[in-house]
C-alpha cells in the first residue's frame, strides 16, 4: 500500500529525530479520540510529547515559528499563527484550559500561561509552584535571631571556618524560613553552610531534630555524606531521593511517601539540586512534612536535569517573589578569580570568548591550572598520551583496592557526546589500548559476554539496584581481592568508610569510566580532567555544558579541541521551556528576572 503524503511527512519527521517513533502513535491514538482534530493541533501534540524527551516542560505557544519543524513546512505545513493554534487547540475536547473554563475537564493535554502541556506535566509544575509558594513563608514563632547570629560566630571560630556574608544569610535564612534556596559554583562553601545549618539547627531546636540529607544520585549522596564525616558530622548518612521516597520497583512512578504519609523529618537538605527534574521535585516536595523546613543547595549555572526541567534556575527566574528565600553564593574560596580555573570559570558565565581564551597556555607546565591543545586527533599527540598515563599511573599501581578506589577521582576524561569523534565509547577504547601497552592494564581476567573484567577497570553505575544497594552515578573498580586469592571483584566505597565487595555478576548496567560524558559527571569533582570537546559543532556544545566540565576539576582543566569549539559552547545558551517561573512569579509577573 502506499504510503500518503502525510504518512510520508511523519516518517521523515521521525527519521530527522524531529519526533520519536512513539510520536506517530500518540498523534493516531487523539486522532482517533477527536475525529475533528487538524494536522496542526495533532502535530503540535506530538512535537509537545517530543519537548519532554528534549528537557522541556511544555511548549511556547507564543512564536510556533520558532519549534516547527521545516520538513513540515516544506511538505505544504507551514508554521500556524500563535493565534489561530491556540484558538484550535481551546476549541478540541483534546485539550482542557484551567482557570480559563471553569468546568474544564482532565484532557490528553493542557493550555495554560500560553503553553501546551501533557497533562501529568501540567499537574507536575502546579502542584510544584504551589509547594514552593507555600513553603516560602517565615517559620513561626521567629527565632531569636541576634542569639543565632552570635551562635553561628561562636561555632565557626573554634571551626577554623570562615563564612561571608552570602554563607551566614544562607544558614541564618534556613534557621528563619521554611524554604531556602542556595545557589554557588564549586568552591563557594555550600557543604560548609550545610554543616552550619545542621549545628545551629541542633542548638536552636532544644532537642534533636528528624534530618534527612538527600542528594538525586548515590554518587553525590555519598560526597555529602562524607563531606560531612570529615568535619565531624558523625551519625548522619545521605542518600539518594528514590530511596528516601520509597522506591517501589513494581510501580516505579510512585512512592511510598507522599502527602498521605509525609517523610518522618524536621529539615532535609537536598544537595545538588539543579540535578533534579520537574517530576521528581514535585514527588519530594509533596513528601515533605509542612512544618519541616526544606534547604535545596545546588548551581543553577550548570546543566540542568537530564529529564524535563530546570527548577533551580526557574526558581532564580521568580527572584522577585521568593527573594527573602533566595540566597546566590558569589565569592569562590577555592580558586583566585582573578587567574587559572578561577577565571575560566568567570569567563565561561559572562560568555567572554576573548577572557576564556586568555586563560590557558598552550603546553603544560609546573603548577599551570588550565591549558589549551587545540590540535586536530588529540589521541595522536604526545602531549595527550603523555596525560593519560601520568593521569591514571596512581590509580593503577596502587598497593590494594582501596589505595586504588581513593586515586579513582584524581583524573578523568570528559566527553560532550557518548559515540563518534572524542566520545566516551572510542576514549575508553583507546585509553583501555594505551594503558594495556603501557604495561598499566593486563588482559581480560574475566568475560562475560561483551563485558570484559580486569584489574584496574574503573567501572560507572548506570541504573539503580536496590538489591545491589548500588545507585545511577556510583564510580567503582574492579580489582583483586587479597583476601579473596586474588578473585576479581567490584569495589566500591561504603557509607561511613571502608569498602564495599561484589562479584561482576552481580553488578547492575555499568559502563567502563575512563572517560565519561559531562552530563555523568555532574555531581563529582576530580584533581585533574582534560576535557575533549567536539571538532564539528554540535546542539550539545553549550556554554552550562564547558561550565559543568571545567568546575569538576580542583587543581587543574587541560582543554583538547578548536578554539571555535569553545567559542560556539560560549555563544549557546541551554534553554529549557517551563512555566514554572511564571507560575511562581504570580499574576502579572513573568519569572523572567534573572540572579
Amino acid at each position: 500500500m502506499t504510503a500518503t503524503p502525510k504518512e510520508k511527512l511523519w516518517s521523515q519527521l521521525v527519521r530527522e529525530e524531529a519526533l520519536a517513533e512513539f510520536d506517530r502513535h500518540w498523534a493516531a491514538l487523539l486522532a482517533r479520540l477527536d475525529p475533528a482534530a487538524g494536522p496542526n493541533l495533532l502535530l503540535t501534540a506530538a512535537l509537545a510529547r517530543f519537548a519532554i524527551e528534549q528537557g522541556h516542560v511544555c511548549l511556547d505557544l507564543a512564536d510556533p515559528a520558532a519549534w516547527w519543524p521545516p520538513a513540515a513546512t516544506a511538505a505544504g505545513y507551514p508554521p500556524p499563527k500563535a493565534e489561530e493554534l491556540q484558538a484550535e487547540l481551546r476549541r478540541s475536547p483534546l485539550v482542557a484550559t484551567p482557570g480559563v473554563a471553569p468546568d474544564s475537564q482532565p484532557a490528553p493535554l493542557v493550555l495554560a500561561r500560553n503553553r501546551l502541556y501533557l497533562w501529568r506535566y501540567w499537574q507536575y509544575e502546579e502542584e510544584l509552584a504551589a509547594a514552593i509558594l507555600q513553603r516560602a513563608v517565615p517559620v513561626e514563632p521567629e527565632p531569636d535571631l541576634p542569639w543565632a547570629e552570635k551562635l553561628l560566630t561562636d561555632l565557626a571560630a573554634p571551626a577554623g571556618l570562615e563564612l561571608d556574608g552570602d554563607q551566614r544569610a544562607a544558614v541564618l535564612g534556613a534557621l528563619k524560613h521554611h524554604l531556602t534556596v542556595i545557589s554557588g559554583g564549586p568552591g563557594t562553601g555550600k557543604t560548609t553552610i550545610i554543616y552550619f545549618i545542621l549545628k545551629l539547627l541542633r542548638e536552636a531546636a532544644g532537642a534533636k531534630p528528624r534530618i534527612l540529607l538527600l542528594a538525586p544520585t548515590g554518587k553525590a549522596a555519598a560526597r555529602l555524606g562524607e563531606t560531612l564525616r570529615e568535619q565531624q558530622e558523625e551519625g548522619l548518612a545521605a542518600m539518594t531521593i528514590h530511596r528516601a521516597l520509597g522506591y517501589q520497583a513494581d510501580t516505579p512512578t510512585s512512592f511510598r511517601h507522599g502527602r498521605e504519609q509525609p517523610l518522618a523529618a524536621d529539615l532535609v537538605v537536598v544537595d545538588e539540586a539543579s540535578m533534579v527534574d520537574m517530576a521528581l521535585m514535585s514527588k519530594l516536595l509533596a513528601a515533605v512534612p509542612p512544618t519541616a523546613r526544606l534547604v535545596l543547595l545546588g548551581d543553577k549555572d550548570q546543566l540542568a536535569s537530564v529529564e524535563a526541567g530546570s527548577i533551580l534556575g526557574d526558581i532564580f527566574r521568580a527572584a522577585a517573589r521568593l527573594g527573602p528565600c533566595l540566597i546566590n553564593l558569589r565569592r569562590g574560596f577555592r580558586f583566585d578569580p582573578g587567574r587559572g580555573i578561577g577565571a575560566l570559570v568567570q569567563g565561561i558565565k559572562d560568555g567572554d570568548p576573548a577572557a576564556v581564551l586568555a586563560v590557558p597556555v598552550s603546553r603544560p607546565e609546573e603548577g599551570s591550572e588550565v591549558t589549551l591543545n587545540a590540535a586536530a586527533d588529540p589521541e595522536t599527540q604526545a602531549d595527550f598520551q603523555a596525560l593519560v598515563l601520568q593521569g591514571f599511573r596512581p590509580c593503577l599501581t596502587a598497593a590494594s583496592p582501596a589505595e586504588a578506589l581513593a586515586r579513582l577521582n584524581d583524573f578523568r576524561l570528559l566527553c560532550a557526546h557518548r559515540r563518534g569523534p572524542a566520545g566516551v565509547e572510542g576514549l575508553n577504547r583507546f585509553c583501555r589500548e594505551l594503558l594495556t601497552s603501557a604495561g598499566l592494564l593486563e588482559p581480560p581476567g574475566l568475560t562475560a559476554g561483551d563485558d570484559e573484567w580486569y584489574r584496574g577497570r574503573p567501572i560507572l553505575v548506570v541504573a539503580n539496584s536496590y538489591e545491589a544497594r548500588l545507585f545511577n552515578g556510583d564510580l567503582g573498580i574492579i580489582w583483586d581481592d587479597p583476601e579473596a586469592a586474588g578473585e576479581l571483584l567490584a569495589f566500591f566505597p561504603a557509607a561511613g568508610g571502608g569498602l564495599r565487595r561484589l562479584p561482576p555478576g552481580r553488578l547492575p548496567r555499568h559502563e567502563t569510566a575512563f572517560a565519561m560524558t559531562i552530563h555523568k559527571s555532574q555531581g563529582s569533582e576530580f584533581d585533574r580532567v582534560a576535557v575533549i570537546l567536539p571538532r564539528e559543532d554540535s546542539s550539545l556544545l553549550s556554554r552550562e555544558l564547558l561550565y559543568t566540565a571545567v568546575s569538576r576539576a580542583r587543581s587543574q582543566v587541560h582543554l583538547f579541541g578548536p578554539e571555535a569549539a569553545i567559542a560556539r559552547a560560549l555563544a549557546r545558551r541551554v534553554t529549557r521551556i517551563s512555566g514554572l517561573a511564571a507560575a511562581l512569579a504570580g499574576p502579572g509577573g513573568s519569572g523572567a528576572e534573572e540572579v
